[in-house]
């Protein structure tokens, strides 16, 4: 009976990090979003005049919305191979470090290392301003 119940409690878990791993643009969660991996968060302004800041699109830039992954070599390689007139700001966040980047629409993109445990904080200010 023992031996049953750490069959079953195996399987559970089994089943449990199999659905983890599997990504999905519509799921909330998976190992692979948080694991070994980096977001990029990033806003443009409307207007002109530099209006009100809104999250920049994933299909503005050429992203993949099923991505998980965004630093900065890719990001590179990213804005070289679309050229996107867009300007940009934003913060990177994620296992390799937490950068702030920011990106001119004409092929300049500017890069800073956030202090160590200052990025989420960054992040969650950045959102208050857009919310």
């Amino acid at each position: 009976m023992h031996l049953a119940l750490v069959g079953v409690a195996v399987a559970l878990l089994a089943c449990f990090v199999v659905r983890g791993a599997r990504t999905d643009p519509h799921r909330p969660f998976s190992w692979g979003m948080y694991s070994g991996s980096s977001k990029g968060f990033l806003w443009t302004w409307d207007g002109a005049d530099g209006g009100r800041p809104r999250l920049v699109h994933h299909r503005e830039l050429g992203l993949s919305p099923e991505a998980h992954f965004l630093n900065i070599p890719e990001l590179r390689r990213l804005l070289a191979a679309t050229h996107p007139p867009l300007a940009f700001e934003g913060l990177i966040i994620g296992s390799q470090g937490d950068w702030w980047v920011r990106y001119d629409g004409s092929g300049r993109l500017r890069v800073a290392r956030v202090p160590e445990g200052t990025g989420t904080g960054r992040l969650v200010s950045a959102l208050r301003r857009l919310g």
